[in-house]
């Protein structure tokens, strides 16, 4: 003789079980680390062209928590200027990157944003704040306007991503085999005019 559950006592033995999937899968779907363009345009200056973007982020549990405890996040932004051939590869009229890092000082508990090109650095007291100023690119330079044929069409193409060669040795190996740190934006297109 085979011993069973009665119906009532199997439904609130799986209810609990249910529930912590769910939260589970739910969770899983809230938190997709990666990063997305929230704007962006290509602007001309009297000399050169101009990026301005601005990219949402969403960090990791991991990423989030090495940021805490004083581990340098940086982002790296990567540039293509493309002169788009019928029956060939596109020309490539500029390749560059430019890269931001995010530093979090407990002991005065603000964060430090310092522009890597530039030199410049910024501080700020709240992390949404922060993490906002970090993916703000505003007047990143592409090619100057001269090396631009007239009447030719271009592309400019960008992304951003989670500088993994730029953390400490010892977190870089965990965040080589983690996907949760692998943070990276799609490519984005603008058109252009010569």
């Amino acid at each position: 003789m085979s011993w069973q559950f009665p119906v009532a006592a199997r439904q609130w033995f799986y209810l609990p079980l249910l529930l912590v999937v769910l939260s589970l899968s739910g969770s899983a779907w809230a938190e997709t680390p990666g990063f997305s363009l929230a704007n962006g345009n290509v602007r001309a200056g009297s000399e050169l062209l101009f990026l301005d973007a601005r990219f949402d982020v969403e960090l990791g549990n991991d990423a989030r928590d090495a940021l805490e405890n004083g581990v340098p996040l940086t982002m790296e932004l990567q540039v293509r200027v493309l002169r788009p051939r019928r029956w060939w590869w596109d020309a490539q009229l500029a390749e560059f990157s430019q890269r931001q890092e995010l530093r979090y000082h407990a002991l005065s508990r603000r964060y430090v944003i310092h522009n890597r090109t530039t030199g410049d650095r910024r501080t700020f007291f709240r992390r949404d704040v922060a993490l906002a100023a970090w993916t703000t690119l505003d007047t990143v330079p592409l090619v100057r306007r001269s090396q631009l044929e007239p009447g030719q069409s271009y592309t400019v193409e960008a992304r951003v991503r989670l500088d993994l060669d730029a953390l400490p040795h010892p977190l870089r190996t965990v965040a080589y085999v983690n996907p949760n740190w692998r943070i990276v934006s799609e490519w984005y297109k603008w058109p252009l005019e010569g």
